[in-house]
C-alpha cells in the first residue's frame, strides 16, 4: 500500500491465516490490524489502522482480510498428500548392486591413474637405459 500523495510504501506485509482485522474504537469508517511490516526494509510488528471513504467500504475491505486470512488455513487434502509423500521420500533408500560395486572398482581414481602413468614412465626410461 502506498500513501496517497507522496506514494512511499507505508504497509508491505501478508495476509496470513492469524491476521484478525476490527474496526477502530469510536469510528466506523476505520479497520486496525496488526502484521509483520517490511515497508522500511526491515520486518518489524506494526499495527495498521486504515480509514475509507465510507462504511460500506470499510466492511468490504475488512470481509475480504478475513476471507483471505481464512483461505491461508490448511486444506484437508493438501496436508494428507505431503504427509504420504513424506513418509515415501523416507521409505526411499539408496542402494548400489553388485554390478556397480565392481564397476566402481574396475574404474581406477584420477590419483591411481597418474601414479600408474608414473610406474609405465618409469619402466619405459629403465628401459629405454638398457
Amino acid at each position: 500500500m502506498r500513501q496517497s500523495k507522496t506514494l512511499k510504501i507505508c504497509a508491505n506485509h501478508l495476509v496470513i491465516q492469524s491476521t484478525s482485522i476490527q474496526e477502530h474504537a469510536g469510528n466506523e469508517k476505520s479497520c486496525v490490524w496488526h502484521a509483520t511490516d517490511f515497508s522500511d526494509g526491515e520486518l518489524k510488528e506494526e499495527t495498521f489502522c486504515m480509514r475509507f471513504a465510507s462504511v460500506e467500504n470499510c466492511k468490504a475491505f475488512k470481509e475480504m482480510v478475513q476471507e483471505v486470512a481464512e483461505s491461508q488455513g490448511s486444506k484437508p487434502g493438501e496436508s494428507k498428500e505431503a504427509t504420504s509423500t513424506a513418509d515415501l521420500l523416507e521409505k526411499l533408500t539408496v542402494t548400489e548392486t553388485k554390478k556397480e560395486e565392481v564397476a566402481k572398482e574396475e574404474v581406477p581414481s584420477s590419483e591411481e591413474k597418474k601414479e600408474d602413468n608414473k610406474k609405465e614412465q618409469l619402466e619405459e626410461s629403465d628401459a629405454d637405459k638398457k
